[in-house]
């Protein structure tokens, strides 16, 4: 073992010379930034901030929409909420600003080399491969799926609130989500039954949901600074990290065992028995297109297990955790309850008049102020707040409006080198008052209603926020998300009332991992943890 500590010391002593020298001469020298530590750069302090985005806002207000901050061990990144600067590194640009190696790390540690982290031709030809499943077509079949989830997950919360006689009892709410959304996804995506609202012993389901232990929640000092590094380890070595014999590191890597084991005998199975006449589900749309792909076109079957992990992760927990905090916003707002409520009244008459019992995605999306109050929720809220990314290559990003240096002078675009780190602020774009008003910071649905919104600027692929990214490397299943979250929200708000709970009203936005999530003051570190008042109506 003393050899590897001596060249893991050795290289991690050059990598911080070569990033000293690098960041003296880095064109973004003149650009202005907050005080940073000369160790953790601002990295800790944006992840120890109280409220997720609170720094982003402040920054913006100071520095305009592009700013300097400084990684671990002092390199420059360079921060990006600007419209136009935006829309050059996703849409324009593309392929020229791929992921940043360390996030790619990340996720293949957690899914594999799903489509999350592919980069280049791997990423194209895993694209090709899953259009097809989400076309309109296709997410039609989903709808039901979506709709008998929520019903499913409304019963159970009928019956716990009728637990004590009185129709009402405060739920934590985010506890019950990831079992109806990763419910929803097996069916949808593999018409697979986990089951997991009636029956919590499913292995594979229980190792998705308990995937990530507190430790992702938690601001461990000495997590920032190896992760810093990581960018420099081959991925064959990457691999083996999963399997440090630590508390935490034994007990994801059992759970990524399991999966890996079970979705490859999945993977297999449908290969082999194919559809078998019923709807095609996800997965079949996706092995059937690979069929007939030829040559480097076709994807690997390493790559269609990682696929699905991708899928199950991203999939699962980002609905949950955004249908978590769109409660959280209508448990202080019961007027929008009462708006969405007539919505659904209207929808269930019409369904009603046709002879149906299953609503379509014209039902869902007819409810103009429902899909206003999904879309603020998206704006105000983006699971992933910021986005890293790396340029492959030199270049010149532009911006809709000038930035002053601090030499004084403004200027209206930004020279980057080649392997510049680049963090874009989804929720900064998403916040700005030039692009939503004055009242950007506060949720207003209404502001979706007028049509004028968000047209100061066209980035994004829904609705011109950012959060599910843009172009090439955008989110492929931002519209079977928002249909779902649509389904959640008529099943959910039809039957109750929500309001804060008298026992820890004072919620919080936070952001201890990779994404946001709510949680109650002085509870940051435990991960996704909303208390509400759930009456029965």
């Amino acid at each position: 073992m003393g050899w590897l500590l001596y060249g893991v010391v050795i290289a991690t002593l050059a990598f911080l010379v070569s990033r000293r020298f690098r960041s003296r001469g880095s064109p973004l020298k003149h650009l202005r930034g907050p005080p940073a530590s000369w160790l953790y750069g601002n990295v800790l302090e944006i992840a120890s901030q109280e409220k997720v985005g609170d720094l982003d806002t402040k920054w913006i207000r100071e520095f305009g929409g592009a700013w300097r901050i400084k990684d671990c061990f002092g390199a420059d990144i360079l921060m990006v909420a600007d419209p136009k600067a935006l829309q050059h590194i996703c849409q324009k640009s593309g392929y020229d600003y791929p992921k940043d190696k360390r996030w790619t790390q990340l996720i293949r540690l957690v899914t594999g080399n799903g489509v999350a982290a592919a980069i280049g031709d791997a990423h194209v030809r895993q694209r090709n491969a899953m259009n097809p499943a989400f076309t309109t077509a296709q997410l039609r079949q989903y709808v039901p799926v979506f709709q008998r989830a929520g019903a499913k997950l409304a019963a159970k919360w009928q019956a716990e609130v009728m637990h004590d006689g009185n129709g009402s009892r405060e739920l934590t709410v985010s506890k019950w989500l990831p079992r109806a959304t990763l419910d929803a996804l097996g069916e949808a995506a593999f018409s697979y039954q986990f089951d997991t609202l009636e029956d919590d012993s499913n292995e594979l389901a229980r190792a998705y949901l308990s995937l990530f232990s507190n430790a992702l929640y938690s601001g461990n000092k000495a997590d920032f600074l190896w992760r810093a590094i990581w960018k420099f380890i081959p991925d064959n070595v990457m691999d083996l990290i999963k399997y440090v014999p630590a508390g935490d590191a034994r007990k994801f890597a059992k759970n990524w065992d399991i999966m890996k084991d079970a979705t490859e005998q999945l993977v297999d199975q449908k290969v082999q028995d194919g559809s078998n006449g019923r709807h095609k589900d996800l997965m079949d749309v996706m092995i059937e297109t690979n069929s007939s792909a030829v040559g480097s076109a076709r994807v690997p079957r390493a790559e269609l297990v990682a696929q699905v992990t991708t899928l199950f992760v991203a999939g699962h927990e980002s609905i949950a955790i955004t249908t978590d905090l769109l409660l959280w916003e209508l448990a202080k707002k019961p007027d929008c309850q009462e708006k969405i409520r007539e919505e659904i009244t209207t929808l269930r008459r019409n369904l009603a008049q046709r002879g149906d019992s299953e609503y379509t995605i014209e039902d869902l999306e007819s409810m103009t102020y429902t899909v206003a109050v999904v879309k603020e929720l998206l704006r105000l809220h983006p699971t992933g707040y910021h986005v890293h990314r790396t340029t492959a290559k030199d270049d010149i990003i532009p911006l809709s409006k000038p930035i002053r240096l601090d030499t004084g002078e403004l200027v209206s675009e930004i020279p980057v080198e080649a392997g510049q780190n680049i963090a874009l602020s989804l929720w900064g774009y998403n916040r700005m008052p030039d692009v939503w008003g004055e009242d950007a910071t506060t949720f207003n649905p209404d502001r979706f209603l007028d049509g004028n919104t968000g047209r100061a600027s066209n980035v994004g692929l829904y609705a011109n926020i950012m959060t599910f990214s843009a172009g090439v490397r955008g989110c492929i299943g931002w519209r079977f998300a928002v249909l779902e979250l649509l389904a959640l929200v008529v099943e959910l708000v039809e039957h109750f009332h929500y309001s804060l709970s008298s026992n820890r009203p004072d919620i919080l936005p936070v952001a201890r991992g990779p994404t946001t999530y709510p949680a109650p003051r002085g509870e940051e570190d435990r991960g996704p943890n909303l208390p509400l008042q759930v009456t029965l109506l």
